[in-house]
């Protein structure tokens, strides 16, 4: 188990397509239509997609609880024992009144993307763009559940959780998810890292949640971050 630190506690879930609660709305606004209704075509493409969908996902999401006492906060980075996350400025503070951190991953599995693939070399471009967004959708609201189970973990110890925030976003390089899968077991939930630091599966998503008796959830930082096209500005 690479370099895990000694008790931390490991959490592993499979839930189903159904446990997800995706809706049709919310895969519509990733898919442009915030402001229209999508045209017959494609509410009939997505209709199909969401029909068959479930053959397509094994959705997996997993953390690790790292022990109390060995995660520390910085003005702009994370250490757990001897690694640093580089986490800046702009997560590192709504992290530091933590206990310790949750590192998270969650996944749609790889046939979503293939059959998504599949459909793209067929000509099929509309369905095979609905598709690659569902599995957008599928990961995200993966790790969702996998937030929920943690919020119910933490409550049992009497803690609180923050948000969720993963590497690439509010300035945290994507280089770190190097460092942040060194914390968790070999092929966690069944991705892994490429030397570019690519997930495979790519529908997938990593990153750390903040638990703590002081930990809160707040709302994100979108007006001092750069990133334009981060997906929390999406309703914004």
């Amino acid at each position: 188990m690479k370099g895990m630190i000694t008790d931390s506690e490991v959490l592993i879930f499979r839930p189903s397509f159904a446990e997800l609660s995706i809706k049709r709305d919310s895969l519509e606004r990733n898919l442009g239509y915030k402001r229209q209704k999508a045209s017959p075509v494609v509410a009939a493409a997505i209709e199909d997609v969401f029909r068959a969908v479930p053959a397509y996902v094994d959705v997996q999401c997993g953390a690790v609880i790292l022990p109390s006492g060995s995660v520390s906060i910085g003005d702009d980075y994370i250490q757990c024992d001897s690694r640093r996350l580089s986490a800046e400025r702009v997560i590192a503070p709504l992290l530091r009144d933590v206990e310790t951190i949750a590192i998270f991953v969650a996944t749609a599995g790889p046939r979503l993307e293939q059959w998504a693939s599949k459909l793209i070399r067929s000509d099929d471009v509309v369905t095979g763009y609905i598709v690659d967004t569902m599995g957008s959708e599928v990961a995200e609201h993966a790790a969702d559940f996998l937030q929920n189970e943690l919020i119910g973990a933490a409550s049992r110890r009497g803690w609180k959780t923050t948000n969720r925030y993963s590497p690439g976003y509010c300035g945290w390089p994507t280089s770190d998810q190097h460092t942040l899968f060194s914390l968790l077991p070999d092929d966690f939930c069944g991705i892994h890292l490429t030397g570019s630091s690519l997930m495979v599966p790519i529908k997938s998503v990593s990153g750390v949640i903040g638990l703590g008796s002081q930990a809160r959830r707040q709302g994100y930082q979108c007006a001092i971050c750069e990133m334009e096209d981060c997906f929390r500005r999406k309703d914004e």
